[in-house]
């Protein structure tokens, strides 16, 4: 009779417990990108000729009326063409706001359709033309306190198109409302090889695994197969991380980590772009690097990278809402570059 009643209360009990809601998923610039739209879900809608960029984890200051609390967004650019496709996701303080923004979406010349697709709670999509005459499409929905704007620039696509890309997205959002999405977690001793320790070239804005296509994206040291297939053959893993610098509400600093199986793979991926820099112009005082590292500045960024052991760290300071960065982000690149030398020097 005790057994039986024990068992009872046992499986009440884990009946209560499975019933038990979840908390919320803080809304953090990681939580969002986990919920944005992943790259095998575009390249299955739009082809696999569609490679993702590094994320862009930016702050409030970037955004228009109403001001969100964080954004995270990313854009996949497609290789052998111009077209883009940005997937925006914004956390605003309620979701008076966040409707406040689909409104404001709707401001504009061309029909909006508030009825397809079907995705999030309100919804605008409709198809554009922009100034160079190329075709645009747009999507803007809401779900709770979060604002979603899709953009595809150089193609007019469907809605039912592109709410293949807007539903995972959706659905995402719903995960981390109701708690059953979170982001990855970054293991301990990748996180701690990340800069870290002295004070921060400013706030910091997200930090994340990204994948070699990513990267490939935005080295203009090769085209994107290239760099992607020798990120590939030599088995980096990769760790993106990007700060608003000190001071400035434009510029921003990102830190790309490489690791590599072996100091030969990293010496490898570091010596074209050494060559690259002393061969061009723009050269800079790399400051105290060590031996493998070079600093140059481009017509619109500043790009500081050492390779230590079987590290290299890649430091790149840029304003992607106004035309240059300030000058200040040199000594901000070197200054935050030597720190983290170091700090890998110690660690391999």
């Amino acid at each position: 009779m005790r057994a039986g009643l024990l068992a009872l209360l046992l499986l009440l009990a884990a009946g209560s417990a499975a019933a038990t809601p979840l908390a919320p998923t803080p809304l953090t610039a990681e939580a969002l990108l986990a919920a944005d739209v992943s790259a095998k879900t575009v390249q299955q809608v739009a082809g696999r000729n569609w490679w993702p960029e590094p994320p862009a984890f930016d702050t409030v200051v970037f955004q228009s009326d109403p001001q969100p609390k964080l954004t995270t967004g990313v854009t996949f650019e497609q290789l052998g063409g111009n077209a883009t496709i940005t997937a925006t996701l914004y956390a605003f303080r309620s979701s008076d706001q966040s409707t406040k923004f689909l409104l404001y979406a709707e401001l504009v010349g061309p029909p909006v359709d508030e009825q397809n697709p079907a995705v999030g709670e309100r919804r605008a999509y409709y198809r554009t033309t922009l100034p160079s005459g190329d075709p645009a499409t747009r999507l803007y929905f809401t779900r709770g306190r979060v604002g979603v704007s899709i953009e595809v620039n150089g193609e007019g696509w469907s809605a039912a198109k592109i709410g293949a890309i807007a539903q995972p997205i959706d659905t995402g959002i719903q995960g981390l409302l109701d708690g059953s999405l979170t982001p990855p977690a970054i293991g301990a001793a990748d996180l701690a090889h990340m800069p870290s320790g002295g004070a921060p070239p400013g706030p910091l804005l997200g930090t994340t695994a990204i994948s070699n296509e990513a990267w490939a994206t935005v080295d203009r040291d090769g085209t994107a197969v290239r760099v992607r297939d020798g990120l590939t053959k030599r088995g980096a893993k990769l760790l993106f991380r990007r700060y608003l610098r000190q001071g400035s509400p434009t510029d921003v600093i990102e830190t790309t980590l490489f690791t590599f199986p072996t100091a030969t793979s990293a010496s490898g991926w570091f010596a074209p772009f050494a060559a690259g820099v002393k061969q061009g112009k723009g050269l800079l005082d790399a400051g105290t690097t060590g031996p493998h590292s070079a600093y140059r500045q481009a017509r619109d960024n500043y790009e500081l990278r050492f390779a230590v052991g079987r590290y290299v760290g890649d430091v790149f300071c840029y304003a992607p809402f106004v035309t240059n960065p300030s000058a200040a982000c040199e000594a901000a690149v070197r200054k935050l570059a030597e720190r983290w030398y170091a700090q890998l020097a110690r660690a391999r």
